[in-house]
């Protein structure tokens, strides 16, 4: 049986793993450092916050210190003046898990 120290790993380990977004904005790719993560219950969530003014939004991107994407949302946000929050959600099943 998988024990809960494994899933706390494994979540620690996808919360680590991605280093920065990737966000299209107006067909130009801007590196932004994210707002926040946190692991909620078998989730990590990582927030990336667009301040006010962003213009058209085509893609976000999850990446690691490699560059290499590890995840992808693909979205038609238009222009706003108002700020924007983008959540990747990554969550984790483990067969056989012992709870405790």
């Amino acid at each position: 049986m998988v024990t809960s120290i494994v899933i706390d790993r494994t979540l620690q380990f996808l919360r680590d793993m991605p280093k920065k977004a990737v966000v299209t904005i107006d067909g130009q790719e801007i590196t932004k450092s994210f707002h926040s993560q946190e692991i909620v219950g078998d989730m990590v969530k990582t927030y990336v916050y667009l301040d006010d003014g962003h213009g058209h939004v085509s893609t976000v991107k999850l990446v690691d210190a490699q560059g290499i994407e590890l995840d992808q949302y693909t979205t038609s946000i238009e222009p706003s003046e108002d700020g924007l929050m983008i959540v990747f959600t990554l969550s984790v099943t483990l067969k056989g898990a012992v709870q405790g």
